[in-house]
């Protein structure tokens, strides 16, 4: 990227946790590149040893030997949207985009524009936060319901609708840091038709005085750790807490900062992303 790529990739990139390959292919995209240029790329590179024994001085055809490979573009700027189709989540949802619309006989529809802010419910992180929801929903049908950090607000949006389903007015408050992942989220409840039934916020967490029933906080480790003493405080006697937006290797620390005086429900771990659901004891 410092030598002017629009863009990089790690060509067949593994899944987290997997054992990686001791040589991969890297592919940088260019507007355009010199053979001057790229002869600078290939040097900086072989001084870094970055470089399989394979690929220093070559002067092959190939990608994987450093040579340029021209391109025509296919439709960069759509053709994301070809691979965001409807998905199922969980028994009861579905996750649609504004541009394919559909519903399927006992799912509830779920509309997400995919947008900068984070959360389609593709991620396995966002979509066992989402499982968790709509099995909470379903055994406690919580009154009071907290969304921490929402990004593109579909987990606030998946429990309105759930409850809705069910016949449940309930409380619903997402908040978040960034204002765009705000805009986003309020677009996707106008999506949803439930607008007026979440309420978005860029309060932060310490500011918040209350109890809530149930609370999300689909984050990343480091964040969940430093929001512990305050997502802790917020959870109603009673009430749950799930957590997701951690790997598996990083569980024990991020549990660590909540089970006093939380306790662990549950811990699924999902393509090396887990999910956990606390409990806090009732009164």
């Amino acid at each position: 990227m410092a030598g002017g790529a629009i863009g990089c990739a790690v060509a067949g990139m593994k899944l987290p946790r997997a054992r990686e390959d001791k040589t991969v292919a890297l592919e940088a995209y260019f507007d355009r590149i010199s053979t001057t240029e790229l002869s600078r790329l290939r040097l900086m590179m072989e001084q870094a040893g970055m470089l399989a024994d394979a690929a220093r001085g070559s002067t092959g055809d190939s990608v994987r030997n450093g040579s340029v490979r021209r391109i025509v573009d296919p439709g960069w700027s759509t053709l994301w949207m070809k691979r965001f189709g409807p998905f199922r989540v969980g028994r009861r949802m579905l996750i649609v985009p504004p541009w394919k619309r559909e519903n399927e006989r006992g799912r509830t529809t779920v509309v997400i524009q995919p947008a900068r802010a984070f959360g389609t419910g593709h991620h396995p992180t966002t979509a066992g936060a989402l499982r968790a929801i709509e099995s909470l929903i379903g055994a406690r049908a919580p009154k009071s319901i907290l969304d921490a950090g929402t990004g593109s607000g579909v987990l606030a949006i998946a429990a309105a609708l759930l409850g809705m389903r069910d016949g449940l007015e309930r409380e619903i408050i997402a908040i978040d840091t960034d204002p765009t992942a705000l805009e986003n989220a309020r677009f996707n409840a106008r999506l949803n038709g439930v607008e007026n039934s979440i309420r978005f916020s860029s309060v932060p967490l310490a500011s918040i005085h209350r109890h809530f029933d149930l609370i999300a906080a689909n984050i990343l480790s480091h964040t969940l750790i430093e929001l512990a003493p305050h997502l802790k405080r917020l959870v109603a006697p009673a009430g749950r807490l799930i957590l997701g937006g951690f790997l598996a290797d990083e569980a024990g620390e991020v549990l660590a900062h909540y089970r006093s005086p939380l306790r662990c429900l549950s811990r699924k771990t999902h393509r090396g992303w887990t999910t956990a659901v606390m409990a806090r004891a009732p009164r």
